[in-house]
C-alpha cells in the first residue's frame, strides 16, 4: 500500500515541477529541455519499480532546477543560449535554397519542401527567408509581392478611392480568447459537454 501513495507522490511532484519548467508541446522544446523531460520520466519509472522516494524526488528536483538555471542563463548570455539552446539555421535567402546549411541539418530537399506544403506554401521562390527554429519549427517571410493584403493596407487604399463605401460593422462574435480573460464562458455550455 505504501508503494501506492509513493508512485502517487512521485508522479505528483514530477507533474508540479514540469509545470515549473513551463508550457510547452515537445514541437516547441529545445534539446535541452526534451532531455530534461527524459530524464525525468526515467528517473520516475525507476523509482516507482525500485522505491526510493525521497532520492527520486531531490533528482527531478536537480534535473528542473538545472533546466530553469540554464534557460534563465541563455537569456542573459548569448554564448550559453548558442551552446545549451542552439539557433536558428537560414536555409531559404532570396528565394533560393542554400544547400549547405541544409547539409549542416541534414535536411534533404524534399524535406524542406514537406515543410513549406504543410505552412500551405506553394513555391520557394516566393520566400524571401527561411530558417529552421531551434525547436526544429519552419519560420519564414514572404516576398512583397506574395504577402497576404492586412485590413489596414486594405483599409488605406479603400480610404484612397474617390467614393467611400459605407462598411457595416460586422455583428460581434465569439471570442475563445474572451473566456481566458474572463474566466468564464460567453455563452451557456450544454452539460454533456463539460
Amino acid at each position: 500500500m505504501t508503494f501506492m501513495w509513493e508512485a502517487l507522490l512521485i508522479l505528483f511532484v514530477g507533474f508540479c515541477l514540469l509545470r515549473v519548467a513551463g508550457k510547452k508541446t515537445v514541437s516547441e522544446m529545445t534539446g535541452l529541455e526534451i532531455i530534461t523531460l527524459l530524464s525525468i520520466a526515467s528517473v520516475i519509472g525507476h523509482a516507482v519499480s525500485e522505491g526510493g522516494l525521497w532520492e527520486t524526488i531531490v533528482t527531478i528536483c536537480i534535473f528542473v532546477s538545472l533546466l530553469i538555471t540554464v534557460q534563465y542563463l541563455a537569456i542573459k548570455f548569448n554564448l550559453i543560449e548558442k551552446i545549451f539552446m542552439g539557433h536558428a539555421t537560414l536555409v531559404i535567402q532570396d528565394g533560393k535554397i542554400i544547400p549547405k546549411n541544409l547539409k549542416k541539418l541534414r535536411m534533404s530537399v524534399d524535406q524542406l519542401e514537406t515543410r513549406f506544403r504543410e505552412k500551405g506554401l506553394s513555391s520557394i521562390s516566393d520566400v524571401k527567408s527561411a530558417t529552421i527554429e531551434i525547436n526544429g519549427s519552419l519560420g519564414y517571410e514572404l516576398m512583397r509581392h506574395a504577402k497576404p493584403v492586412t485590413v489596414s493596407e486594405l483599409e488605406q487604399l479603400l480610404a484612397k478611392l474617390p467614393f467611400h463605401l459605407q462598411l457595416q460593422k460586422p455583428t460581434p462574435q465569439d471570442n475563445l480568447f474572451d473566456e481566458i480573460v474572463n474566466h468564464s464562458h460567453q455563452k451557456e455550455i450544454s452539460p454533456d459537454l463539460q
